[in-house]
């Protein structure tokens, strides 16, 4: 319905000039803008902490300011209570002229820049601040070692050291290379200390082919969209599961999060190792919204909106083709820069500040905090402030990019504090030559968010502290404190912290002062066995799950049998990854233990199945053994997906097994769910369960099933869904078996939902004659079958031209073929479809939009009525969007978020889905080796698959290895053409209705 575009800010604006003013904005015709937009004046530094509204009796207290600082967007504290800051000062070109979007920019200069402050007289503000290191391109993070630091500067990451004594790098060795510098709000950024004495670093998107500086023919690592991670001594560089955009945070036992533009908060569950050792497995996203996300979540901002935004704003009521990317279009008021995403993790904040992340909206002048509470194997992310936020400031120019957890137990907050933070590329040429977005290039300010009395304690010296004061200090309240201790026992590599290590992990009187102190003996090499079996056994969870990792890595398999029976949902996800690094047949029953438990829940299965890859087939006996759980709900998506696996693998000793144990179940849906499984799995390879060559029992099994599905999917005393459930079987038979059986079902007299699912049997097959067949009776169907058949026609390329050959003919009519298909058909590369769809098709194409916008402005001067509009929205929309908890489907946002918009707004939208399409909506085509096309959103990717949920809300994934193509079409899945449903009145009302109060 509406098109799940980056929102310009209309309603934001609206409060301020009024209603009726805005509206006439947005119908005036569009003037090119000329001369020059300036922003409001900045605040000076000393009147700026006025500015700021702050909940809970916190305030903001500046640090530092302009010349001490500028363009600050990364920071990190030495041992001694140094900070390092990354100054972003050729954000986001230094070169205007050639600024050219979608293109790398290689004539920019490197004025980025590494400032050292320091707090001279332990007042907690700094007084002195030298250029530590110049000439950096992009610096986006940064973390400490060994007296110097890592910096984050695309395309590199560089080692930097001051060795002298005065303030500046004198040693700059170069240690990776080949990060993109393409899209400036999406590379690499914010170095963060991992426990497990590795840095890590979020990938962004931009990918690049990386590899050692000093190793110019090694071969690259291929990055796209990951994270990665590296060891600081051996300087060994590997990609994990990621990639977001600004920001990456760990909570004290290891859990990552991260944000992403209009994903506040996100959570890495699966990781890349463990998925890639088991390709078979079609895995879904290793990335969990913990949060509500979308670009219609509100934000409640304080300060106006900058008139460029107006003017923006009244642009895209009147213009469609702006060139920009989708990606990086903001709005005041909603959600479209989340960044920074911090956890937490200090002792000077009150105790319900625990298990809270705080994410930066710099394009609203504010930030937020949002509550984690424990969902399964994962947490959810919620709001907590209500309509307010926890910082908020009225000057425009204050540009909240990142925090970090500081010494003093506070939040320090970077303030970018710059007059425009938007990306060029999100912005039409004529207003971008207006606006100067370099404006603030040499400002910039530092925050401590400080609570109630707070008063700042003396700066830290352990750079002075002996091994046995850093041990005691990883026992520390503040997360700081303990991970630049166990830090700096990394770099000394001291042994004599190793007994009082060891006394720690025994009778620690802290959760996490055990944990670090695991880790720090693992990082000295003198982690004991005993050791990892304390931990296994600490009666706080989050030590369990990171002695579980450890215990992986010293093979102590055997330890860890009884901990796929813990009580953590957390721990148990981690068993079941790391039972899959042993091939000890005690690693099933464990497997088999987790599997029964959580089988139901997503992550953990997919983190058994992980572990499957050689041994799926014998899991899947076991379980099909225990016919109480192999006949429950929770066991069927775990059965039905290791049976997947056994077919993607192929092997017919594998299959024979587990086809047999189906054989000694008897009657039961199991056996149809793994038979089925099976027969999924060999399609994808080309196969069909009748021609996989089974002999035995095996065979008579899969026989039996196949024959009981056509008989009973012709039964038309069966209820619909068993039909359908058996016609979906007759998929993996042989087509010329089969298809007079299907054929059959595509009458009248069927009920619509078996003709449905033949439709769907039929399209799963590539034969030419498949094409013939599903025409057969097109007069007689209804729409919702044609709609299908449509959809089936348009899934294999050797039934494309039969489809427009088909409206040549007569037989289908042009007016059937739905808008959004017909843009596929007229860009099709066989040029015999793309001559006849141009011939049909190209006169009937939408209205351009702005004519229909400009013929539907008289319905928002009508009276709607939200009663009628609500059943507009029930038949027009529902199909891909909710509005509350009206709709099934949420190919498209939920449009609950979207009552603070004005009538325009959403009219624009509704006409237009186009204009503006966020990457998450975006629609692709998939077509695989034997000729299948699949079209619809990416939900998902990883190593082995790609999942796309379709336009009629269903989901298939496809392995990456049977995929021989897959391509964007840089549109919305949602077709242009409402007008030809909903009529001006009818709109009318549906506007009233989206906009009516909850």
């Amino acid at each position: 319905m509406l098109s799940p575009r980056l929102v310009f800010p209309t309603f934001a604006f609206a409060a301020a000039l009024g209603a009726a003013e805005v509206n006439s904005l947005m119908v005036a015709p569009p003037k090119p803008v000329t001369g020059k937009i300036e922003p409001p004046p900045p605040t000076p530094p000393g009147e700026a902490a006025k500015t700021f509204r702050v909940l809970d009796g916190f305030r903001m207290e500046l640090l530092a300011a302009e010349p001490l600082v500028a363009s600050p967007v990364a920071m990190a504290y030495d041992e001694n209570g140094r900070a390092f800051v990354c100054e972003m000062r050729d954000y986001p070109y230094t070169d205007k002229k050639r600024h050219v979007p979608g293109q790398e920019n290689p004539t920019d200069a490197a004025i980025g820049r590494i400032r050292l402050l320091e707090d001279l007289d332990g007042d907690g503000v700094f007084e002195k601040s030298t250029v530590f290191a110049d000439g950096l391109s992009w610096p986006t993070g940064v973390a400490c070692w060994r007296g110097g630091i890592f910096v984050a500067a695309t395309p590199d990451i560089w080692y930097l050291k001051d060795t002298d004594g005065d303030g500046k790098a004198d040693v700059r060795r170069k240690v990776f290379t080949g990060f993109k510098k393409l899209n400036v709000q999406a590379l690499i950024n914010n170095l963060v200390w991992g426990l497990d004495n590795r840095i890590y670093g979020a990938g962004g998107t931009n990918g690049g082919q990386i590899r050692p500086a000093d190793e110019p023919t090694a071969k690259p690592f291929v990055m796209s969209r990951h994270d990665f991670r590296f060891d600081p001594v051996s300087a060994k560089l590997e990609l994990v599961s990621g990639g977001a955009r600004f920001g990456g945070t760990f909570d004290d036992w290891g859990s990552r999060f991260l944000c992403n533009i209009r994903n506040p908060a996100q959570h890495i569950l699966l990781p890349l190792n463990y998925l890639a050792r088991n390709p078979a497995l079609a895995a879904g996203s290793a990335i969990h919204d913990m949060a509500v996300s979308g670009d219609q979540l509100p934000v409640y901002a304080v300060s106006p909106p900058e008139s460029w935004r107006v003017i923006r704003a009244k642009r895209w009521a009147g213009e469609r083709d702006i060139v920009m990317p989708r990606s990086e279009l903001v709005g005041a008021g909603v959600v479209t820069s989340a960044g920074g995403i911090t956890s937490y993790r200090g002792a000077a904040y009150p105790e319900n500040y625990r298990d809270t992340l705080f994410v930066t909206e710099s394009a609203s002048n504010l930030f937020y905090r949002l509550k984690l509470t424990p969902s399964g194997a994962t947490y959810r992310a919620e709001r907590i402030d209500g309509k307010a936020e926890m910082v908020a400031s009225t000057d425009n120019w204050f540009r909240p990019v990142n925090f970090v957890n500081a010494p003093d137990g506070t939040l320090h907050v970077m303030d970018m504090y710059r007059g425009n933070i938007e990306h060029p590329w999100s912005i039409p040429d004529d207003i971008h030559a207006a606006v100067d977005l370099e404006a603030g290039r040499d400002m910039g300010r530092i925050w401590r968010l400080a609570p109630p009395k707070f008063a700042p304690p003396k700066p830290p010296r352990l750079g002075r502290a002996s091994a046995a004061e850093l041990v005691a200090t990883l026992e520390h309240p503040s997360a700081w404190w303990r991970e630049t201790a166990q830090r700096l026992l990394f770099e000394r590599q001291d042994q004599a912290a190793v007994p009082a290590l060891h006394a720690l992990v025994r009778s620690g009187k802290t959760a996490q002062g055990r944990l670090h102190a695991l880790w720090s003996l693992h990082g000295l090499g003198a982690l004991t066995d005993d050791d990892v079996r304390r931990g296994l056994g600490d009666a706080v969870a989050g030590v369990r799950e990171n002695a579980v990792k450890l215990a992986e890595q010293r093979g102590l398999f055997a330890a860890v049998w009884p901990l796929a029976d813990d009580v953590s949902a957390r721990v148990r996800l981690q068993t079941a990854f790391t039972l899959g690094e042993t091939t000890d047949a005690r690693a099933l029953d464990a497997l088999a233990r987790i599997a029964r438990r959580d089988g139901g829940e997503p992550w953990i299965r997919t983190a058994v199945l992980s572990s499957t890859g050689q041994t799926s087939d014998e899991l899947l006996v076991r379980l099909l053994g225990e016919r109480e759980f192999a006949a429950s709900e929770a066991a069927a998506e775990l059965l039905r997906s290791l049976a997947q696996i056994v077919g993607v693998r192929g092997k017919v000793p594998e299959m024979q097994r587990v086809l047999a144990a189906c054989g000694a179940v008897g009657k039961s849906p199991a056996v149809n769910l793994v038979v089925g499984g099976i027969g999924e799995g060999l399609k994808r390879g080309g196969k069909s369960l009748r021609r996989a060559g089974f002999t035995g029992e095996a065979a008579t099994v899969a026989d039996t099933v196949l024959a009981a599905a056509a008989r009973e999917a012709t039964e038309t005393g069966r209820p619909a869904p068993a039909r359908g459930a058996a016609i979906r079987l007759l998929a993996f038979d042989d087509f010329e078996r089969v298809k007079a059986s299907l054929a059959g079902l595509l009458v009248t007299s069927q009920p619509q939902d078996v003709q449905r699912a033949a439709v769907a049997a039929l399209g799963s097959f590539t034969a030419p004659e498949t094409a013939a067949l599903l025409l057969a009776n097109w007069s007689t169907q209804t729409p919702a079958v044609r709609a299908d058949v449509v959809t089936a026609m348009l899934a294999a390329r050797v039934r494309v031209l039969p489809l427009v050959q088909a409206v040549e003919r007569g037989v289908v009519p042009a007016s059937q073929i739905p808008f959004d298909k017909r843009r596929l058909l007229l860009r099709n590369a066989d040029p015999a479809v793309k001559t006849l769809a141009t011939k049909y098709f190209s006169d009937d194409a939408p209205r351009p939009r702005k004519a229909v916008i400009e013929s539907y402005r008289p319905s928002l001067e009508l009276k709607g009525d939200a009663a009628r509009g609500r059943k507009v929205f029930e038949t027009v929309c529902a199909a891909c969007h909710r509005a509350g908890e009206i709709g099934t489907s949420e190919l498209g946002p939920n449009l609950a978020t979207i009552r603070a918009w004005n009538p325009d707004q959403v009219l624009i939208n509704t006409l237009d889905p186009n204009r503006e399409v966020a990457p998450a909506y975006l629609n692709y085509t998939v077509e695989t080796k034997d000729g299948r096309t699949v079209a619809g959103l990416i939900a998902a990717e990883n190593e082995a698959s790609v999942t796309l949920k379709r336009a009629d809300g269903g989901t298939e994934s496809v392995l990456r290895r049977d995929i021989a193509t897959l391509t964007g079409s840089g549109q919305s899945l949602m077709p242009e053409g409402i007008e030809a449903a909903v009529s001006p009145e009818a709109m009318a009302d549906l506007i009233a209705f989206l906009l009516a109060a909850p």
